[in-house]
């Protein structure tokens, strides 16, 4: 499936975001977004060492100005790389396209939960990045 990659808008918060990631990383943003308690960047493949910085020090220094959580997210264009990069560090089974389903399979209950999260939250988390660039919606089973 393509990337639907165009232009995407993201507002004057967002873009003080990304610019204050730039500045410490100096790694491109291709996308950001964020929840109540986490910033998510999206940058360019190849590029998240660099972003996350030795030891996590880059990171560390992110959360330390924005008092929140940072998770980095390396963007493929490959729909079902880009899930893989997503729901990193879990590990799953397979993930699989049918259409414009995206199924995220595992036989382990512990990482369905951690894949789903308390009231569907990660799993909103993951459709939400993964809507950003892929017309698709992700499942896990």
């Amino acid at each position: 499936m393509e990337s639907k990659l165009g232009r995407l808008k993201l507002d004057p918060d967002a873009l003080g975001i990304s610019s204050l990631f730039e500045r410490v990383t100096g790694v491109k943003v291709k996308d950001c977004f964020k929840d109540s308690e986490t910033l998510y960047f999206i940058v360019a493949p190849g590029t998240i060492r660099k972003a996350v910085g030795k030891g996590g020090e880059n990171i560390k220094r992110i959360q330390l100005k924005m008092d929140k959580r940072v998770k980095v997210i390396e963007y493929r264009d490959d729909v079902i790389s880009f899930v893989g990069s997503v729901i990193y560090p879990i590990t799953v089974e397979e993930i699989i396209q049918d259409d414009d389903v995206i199924f995220i399979k595992d036989s382990h209950k512990k990482t369905k939960s951690l894949l789903i999260g308390r009231d569907g939250k990660n799993l909103q988390i993951i459709n939400r990045a993964v809507k950003r660039f892929f017309n698709v919606e992700v499942k896990v089973m």
